[in-house]
């Protein structure tokens, strides 16, 4: 499973993602549950929720790292969803001809070979 970096910018923006959607539903169960471990278990976000940053960015790139193909940078797009108070959809894009790009590129090869071998199996 890929996980985002939180040194390459990726945590403060999911720091200010969250704090943006406390504003919209502080009473909610799940994300005051989330925002409490998180703050128990990560200096780093506990330090970045106590910041009150509320800017929300719709579009930009994150780096996640993925345990087969390395580090990846994506683009981001947010977008909110009509008639679903709350709720935004996120999509990644790799830019052709990048790295991130042929990261993609590898692990969609290494899917399929992973689904082959298990109809195979």
């Amino acid at each position: 499973m890929a996980r985002e970096r939180q040194d390459g910018g990726g945590g403060s923006e999911l720091g200010r993602f969250l704090r943006a959607l406390a504003g919209t539903d502080p009473d909610a169960p799940d994300l005051t549950d989330l925002a409490g471990e998180l703050l128990l278990k990560s200096p780093e976000f506990a330090r970045l929720w106590e910041r009150y940053d509320v800017r929300g960015h719709v579009q930009g790139s994150t780096t996640f790292h993925h345990p087969e193909v390395g580090d990846v940078t994506l683009g981001y797009q947010s977008m909110l969803l009509e008639g679903t108070p709350g709720h935004r959809l996120m999509t990644y894009h790799a830019e052709p001809g990048t790295p991130g790009h042929d990261a993609v590129v590898l692990l969609d090869l290494l899917g399929s070979e992973h689904a082959a071998k298990l109809s195979a199996g």
